[in-house]
């Protein structure tokens, strides 16, 4: 099996910048401000606001910073998709006997070789690293870009980039998908299955540190790479948050290795993510989110042994019964069950109507409620699938209108739509309505609904790990998101930062690295920005309290 760390979320730049490489220029903390801020965004995708902060030292005034803010701009420009403008001013570098980190501009210009469709060029590049960290990286960037290339290119230059582990797992994959094969094809392919290759040195787990591998598909979209990911994507959002928790974490003093990789929502590369030798030794795996991503890291952890955590998803099908699997949020079995309870404990009547939308989710949640509540002796009025457009016909249905009794003693809408959430809140507004509605805490969020406008606070939310607003540590995290990411949190990053909270207070060197037996131990526990967890017996989050608002405030029922 070739092991090869596949991390093709972002470009990994391995330069290391010490201070006292500037010891010599007397520069104060406020000529630096603006350079440091540069690299900074850079990390944050923010490049044009980066290379005009860079542009400055770029001058030779500067000395040796100087050629790290080149170095620096041309990351920038590169992500920006300016490739001709990056190896303008990398090449200067590359030719600068003084500058040291040679195989950084080396690496640089194979990627930006690689993005113009030379591999020959990008290849060679690669061939010429001497560092062993950053060669590395360089086969991942090879795998990345050359698995669409090919095969004759790939066959007839084999000799000479053999040793590029990311080269011959991309060849690999090509004449793998070939139906008929020449006789060279063969050869090759059979000299790939029965050879790992050179420069494959197994890892070494450490036992001080908690190594954690996030799966996740990030370019979902099809998109091409990681700076043509824009605001709204909800994985990007989730992963900003959990990287937050990461620097937080680490800066007072946990030891953790987090490795990302991106599916692209592609199972052929989710094959080769779960080859790697860094997730085959991981601790933990966070991701993915899709069903039959979801079904194929399933497998791969009960083999492995391995916990593996769905950061998002309520749906458990694929999981069921299976021993290191676990959904960070509310099981569909877990939410009905506990909608059902507030039913009892709050609900006078017998009498329920359930509107869902047509995510899968909704869906089998609908139909476990109705699964219960039937046993339960409750009487389901109505239950079915709608939209903003067909809400209104529902609440005809249930004769929900102002000022009447409805014929239902409970309405539940089972959707996390802002559509169908601002039709059902556009009917409700200004009507005295008096029956319970009861909703996704997700409708909490929603900037158009003013709740307290109503004239009788109906709405119940039932908490998905929901955000605790009286939480001390929230204004922390709200102020540090916008700091680094120029933007207020969305709620995916509230989940993200949470994870890795939890994770760390679940396993770890000082607590030991039994997932399950340290969750059942821990029983429920006090969230760092969100309401809590309970994964006492259970691999979902069995605590879902239902929330209401009492004179502004959010209490649970």
């Amino acid at each position: 099996m070739n092991h090869l760390k596949i991390s093709p979320l972002k470009v990994s730049f391995l330069l290391i910048l010490s201070f006292s490489i500037f010891s010599s220029y007397s520069f104060g903390q406020d000529q630096l401000a603006s350079y440091k801020r540069a690299k900074t965004l850079i990390s944050y995708g923010n490049y044009n606001d980066a290379m005009n902060l860079l542009r400055p030292y770029m001058e030779g005034d500067y000395g040796a910073l100087s050629k790290y803010a080149n170095y620096h701009f041309a990351r920038a420009a590169f992500q920006n998709n300016q490739n001709e403008l990056a190896k303008s001013v990398l090449m200067p570098l590359a030719q600068d006997a003084s500058w040291q980190q040679k195989d950084d501009v080396r690496y640089l210009l194979a990627l930006i070789h690689f993005k113009d469709g030379n591999f020959q060029a990008a290849l060679t590049e690669i061939e010429n690293i001497k560092d062993t960290k950053i060669y590395a990286e360089a086969e991942k960037a090879s795998l990345k870009y050359l698995e669409n290339a090919s095969v004759s290119f790939l066959v007839a230059n084999f000799s000479k980039f053999q040793k590029n582990q990311g080269y011959r797992l991309a060849m690999k994959g090509q004449l793998e998908k070939q139906s008929i094969l020449s006789a060279d094809e063969r050869r090759v392919l059979q000299q790939l299955s029965s050879s790992s290759g050179p420069g494959n040195i197994p890892t070494t787990k450490n036992p001080q540190t908690l190594d954690i591998a996030i799966i996740l598909p990030f370019n979902y979209a099809g998109v091409t790479d990681i700076a043509s990911l824009g605001s709204g994507n909800f994985v990007l959002e989730f992963y900003q948050g959990l990287r937050l928790a990461l620097d937080e974490l680490k800066q007072v003093g946990y030891k953790i290795n987090l490795r990302s990789y991106d599916t692209q929502r592609d199972l052929n590369r989710l094959r080769l993510v779960l080859a790697d030798s860094f997730v085959t030794d991981a601790d933990l795996i966070i991701g993915p989110i899709y069903p039959e991503e979801t079904e194929l890291v399933a497998q791969f952890a009960e083999k492995n042994d391995i916990p593996f955590v769905n950061p998002l998803s309520n749906v458990d099908d694929k999981i069921e019964g299976l021993e290191f699997a676990y959904l960070f949020r509310p099981s569909v079995a877990s939410i009905a069950g506990r909608v059902m309870e507030f039913a009892g404990g709050n609900i006078a009547g017998k009498r329920i109507a359930i509107a869902y939308s047509n995510a899968t989710r909704d869906e089998q949640l609908a139909k476990r409620v109705e699964e219960i509540a039937n046993k339960k002796g409750y009487r389901i009025a109505v239950a079915e699938q709608v939209n903003p457009r067909t809400i209104n016909g529902f609440f005809d249905k249930v004769r929900l209108r102002n000022g009447e009794r409805a014929d239902v003693d409970l309405v539940m809408i089972l959707s996390d739509d802002p559509n169908l959430a601002q039709s059902t809140f556009g009917f409700m507004e200004a009507k005295n309505i008096q029956t319970p509605i009861l909703v996704m805490d997700s409708w909490l969020y929603f900037n158009f609904a003013s709740y307290e406008m109503l004239e009788n606070q109906i709405f119940h939310f039932i908490g998905n790990n929901a955000v605790d607003f009286s939480n001390p540590n929230l204004e922390k995290f709200r102020t540090s998101f916008q700091e680094r990411f120029l933007s207020q949190p969305p709620a995916n990053a509230y989940l993200g930062y949470e994870l890795l909270y939890w994770v760390t207070e679940t396993i770890g060197p000082s607590k030991g690295f039994d997932f399950r037996k340290n969750l059942d131990q821990r029983g429920f526990q006090n969230g760092r920005i969100l309401y809590g967890s309970d994964f006492n017996q259970s691999n979902n989050n069995s605590y879902v309290p239902v929330l209401f608002l009492e004179n502004g405030v959010l209490v649970e029922k």
